[in-house]
């Protein structure tokens, strides 16, 4: 889903919207992909955990929040779905070169890519550590937090990186596309990043249960 209606979104808005309009379609492909993870954590939550990211099934781990033993199944089936999406965007979207692939924009160098994708990772399962393990969160919201945190950092990182923090999401679209740009900046700095952010709402976490 996340795959699916986000980069579904991008290519949907890149045809339809004039590049001139650049900030609705940021604001577009933001909210897809928002939206979509929203939906996806809602829809599956209660099966798997909602897990659609290889870096925050590892942040998770890394604090002992996830069992890592789980780890290479449930990163072989976030690989595998967002191949299967961008199978079906191909499929959609035949003489597309791009799927909405992860690609450093003109002047931004690697040094800022690897620094962009980290933080806003770390900032990501900030949230995601705090609504979906706090007990003291309002239950029945994680999924919207998570979501309208997606939100907020495409509109970030869209004219940056083109917004990974998903290791997954990345390598669906440039396996189908072919396309590897920097590739290894998107397979890096996430999982990086969410294990600093995860340590980093456990240090504030009064409540260690």
């Amino acid at each position: 889903m996340l795959v699916l209606f986000g980069c579904g979104t991008a290519l949907a808005l890149t045809s339809a919207v004039p590049a001139e309009a650049a900030i609705l379609q940021n604001t577009g492909i933001a909210l897809g992909f928002g939206l979509g993870i929203a939906a996806a954590i809602y829809a599956t939550g209660h099966i798997s955990g909602g897990h659609l990211n290889p870096a925050v099934s590892i942040g998770l781990a890394a604090i002992g929040r996830f069992e890592k033993r789980e780890l290479p199944h449930y990163i072989a089936a976030q690989v595998i779905g967002a191949i299967l999406a961008a199978l079906v965007l191909k499929g959609v979207w035949p003489d597309a070169d791009t799927l909405g692939n992860n690609a450093l924009a003109d002047g931004v160098s690697v040094g800022s890519g690897l620094l962009v994708e980290a933080v806003l990772t770390a900032v990501f399962l900030f949230v995601i550590v705090a609504v979906a393990t706090d007990r003291r969160v309002t239950p029945g919201f994680a999924a919207l937090a998570i979501g309208f945190a997606l939100v907020a950092i495409h509109l970030v990182a869209i004219p940056l990186t083109g917004t990974s923090v998903n290791p997954a999401r990345t390598l669906g679209p440039d396996l189908v596309a072919w396309e590897w740009d920097h590739v290894w900046i998107f397979l890096l700095a996430p999982p990086i990043g969410a294990v600093v952010g995860a340590f980093a709402y456990q240090a504030v976490r009064p409540d260690r249960v």
